[in-house]
């Protein structure tokens, strides 16, 4: 896609009731960027740096600020792309910057059909598998900037639009999911966990995940995939964020589904594209020789990967074992989660001369 408008918002928190602190968008046209726009009021400077919207003032409902978003997406009407997109788009609409029936485009989706194997999908995590040196500051015009090297990078074909419901049409929705049992591996083997208010009922919500392959709980724990949340979600939020689970919200529920069974069309049928990514996943990986029959530590990745990097290491790279223990120095070689925070076992592997692999790379070894 070579016209469109990137975007990022920081907001208060999860909740849409938090606000809106920074709106940030570059203009692509062509694959160039022709304007760039950063929509905030500076409150504390000093605490700008620290990123997340600090240091910015509340603009959610400040009209001049309004103005100037809509006179970009009026003067272009080039379909909106974001991370995550559900996420900024449910603030925009709330606070009435953005209408219903926008086009809008996840960048997430787009960058997993280009390159489905990688281990996450974050901004922070891509600019590490495609080695961009770009500082990831959660500052919301820096991050659009990422955004637009990460895409340059990762060159999606597949752009496939945000999929929405309103609620009063989800009765239609839940409808045409009733007998998808079994059609749909969306959420297969995922344990998923549902939190905060929303306007679709969640005993449905519950029962579409289930049908699409899903386990769900009721509460959050190292074991759980996804947490998808309404507004004001609470204490499952903030265990979700302390464990590294997966969040995500209803919008994105409801766009992940319909995609997979192409409910646009009300045909319950696996996109192709869909099913080119399972086949994909399936694929043998490249072996690293340097750790066949050797022991590797594991312990320093998120729960929700470990799980996956454990069965490559054992099927493909045919290592002599894996250790998971926090402590665990009696080994050849330690993957680790290259996050930026500083692991004690990491600080003893370097003075036990132990091999250590940060986890981006090793994705990018075995895809190579």
């Amino acid at each position: 896609m070579l016209n469109m408008i990137l975007l990022d918002i920081e907001t208060g928190d999860f909740d849409v009731d938090s606000g809106i602190y920074e709106v940030a968008l570059q203009v692509v046209e062509n694959g160039k960027v022709i304007e760039s726009e950063h929509i905030a009021e500076v409150e504390d400077e000093n605490s700008i740096h620290q990123g997340m919207g600090a240091g910015y003032a509340q603009i959610a409902h400040d009209e001049t600020k309004k103005k100037r978003f809509r006179a970009i997406i009026n003067k272009y009407k080039y379909p909106i792309v974001a991370h995550n997109v559900t996420f900024d788009r449910k603030f925009l609409v709330h606070f009435g910057w953005l209408d219903e029936d926008y086009k809008c485009y996840d960048s997430v989706r787009a960058i997993k059909y280009a390159n489905p194997d990688l281990f996450s999908y974050s901004l922070g995590y891509l600019l590490r598998f495609y080695e961009i040196k770009h500082p990831l500051t959660h500052i919301a015009l820096d991050d659009v900037k990422a955004l637009y090297k990460v895409i340059q990078k990762a060159n999606p074909t597949v752009w496939i639009p945000l999929y929405k419901v309103a609620p009063r049409r989800f009765k239609h929705f839940a409808e045409a999911t009733a007998h998808v049992e079994g059609q749909s591996t969306v959420f297969q083997r995922k344990r998923i966990v549902f939190t905060g208010a929303s306007p679709y009922p969640r005993v449905l919500m519950q029962e579409i995940a289930k049908k699409c392959g899903a386990t769900v709980t009721g509460s959050v724990s190292s074991k759980t995939d996804l947490l998808i949340c309404g507004d004001k979600p609470g204490s499952k939020l903030s265990k979700a964020r302390e464990l590294g689970t997966e969040i995500e919200t209803d919008e994105w529920f409801i766009d992940a589904v319909s995609k997979d069974l192409q409910l646009e069309t009300a045909v319950v049928t696996r996109q192709t594209t869909t099913a080119t990514i399972d086949t994909a996943m399936m694929k043998k990986f490249k072996k690293i020789s340097e750790l066949e029959d050797k022991i590797v530590n594991i312990a320093l990745l998120p729960n929700r990967i470990q799980a996956k990097v454990e069965e490559i290491l054992i099927s493909h790279m045919k290592v002599a074992g894996i250790n998971k223990g926090s402590n665990g120095y009696r080994v050849d070689a330690i993957i680790y989660d290259d996050d930026g925070r500083n692991y004690v076992l990491l600080k003893k592997a370097k003075e036990l001369q132990i091999k250590t692999i940060p986890l981006s790379k090793f994705n990018q070894l075995i895809l190579t």
